[in-house]
C-alpha cells in the first residue's frame, strides 16, 4: 500500500510538471512579420537630425461595427491606440539617441524625418500597419515599411511591441 501511494504521488508530480511545461509554451507572445521594407531615400538617412512622429491613421470601421453611437469601453481603448503608438515610438527612438530632437508636434524642416502611418488591420489576433518616412522639407517618401503582428491576445498591450518594431525599422535604415 505504501509503495503504490508513493508511486501515485510521483506520477501525479511528473504529470503536473509536464502540464506546467506545456502551458508555459502557450504564454502570451506575439509573432512579428515584416511584410515589406523599402528605402528610397535621395540623401543619406544620417543627414536627418530631427524626427517628427505623427499619430497613425486608424479608421473607426477597423475596430467598430457600430454607427456613431457611444463607444464601448473596448472601442474607446482602440480609439486611443494611435496616440499610444506614437508615444511608444517616441520613447524607443529617444532611448537610442539617434536624433537631436524628437517631437510629435514640431514644424518639419530640411533636416526633419517625418514618421506617418496607418493601421490596415486591428483585431484580437492581428495588427497590421503601414509606416511611411517622409522628408520634412519636400514631403517626399524616403522609406516604407509594412508589418503584421500575429497572435495578438490583447491589442492594447501589443502596441508597445509594435512601437519597438517601428523604432527598430527607423534604426535599421540609418546607414542606408
Amino acid at each position: 500500500m505504501v509503495f503504490s501511494l508513493r508511486r501515485l504521488q510521483v506520477i501525479s508530480l511528473v504529470l503536473g510538471f509536464s502540464l506546467l511545461l506545456l502551458l508555459s509554451g502557450c504564454a502570451a507572445s506575439s509573432t512579428t512579420i515584416v511584410d515589406e521594407e523599402v528605402v528610397t531615400n535621395p540623401k543619406p538617412m544620417y543627414t536627418y537630425k530631427s524626427l517628427l512622429i505623427r499619430d497613425f491613421e486608424l479608421k473607426r470601421d477597423l475596430y467598430s461595427d457600430a454607427g456613431s453611437e457611444k463607444l464601448s469601453s473596448r472601442e474607446h481603448r482602440y480609439s486611443q491606440i494611435p496616440g499610444e503608438l506614437s508615444g511608444h515610438i517616441e520613447r524607443y527612438v529617444r532611448s537610442r539617441r539617434t536624433y537631436h530632437t524628437i517631437s510629435r508636434d514640431a514644424k518639419p524642416d530640411a533636416t526633419t524625418l517625418v514618421v506617418t502611418g496607418r493601421f490596415t488591420r486591428v483585431g484580437r489576433f492581428k495588427i497590421s500597419v503601414v509606416v511611411t518616412l517622409l522628408d520634412g522639407a519636400s514631403g517626399q517618401e524616403v522609406a516604407y515599411f509594412r508589418q503584421t503582428l500575429w497572435d495578438v491576445l490583447d491589442t492594447t498591450e501589443a502596441i508597445s511591441g509594435l512601437g519597438r518594431e517601428v523604432a527598430d525599422f527607423i534604426d535599421r535604415i540609418q546607414y542606408k
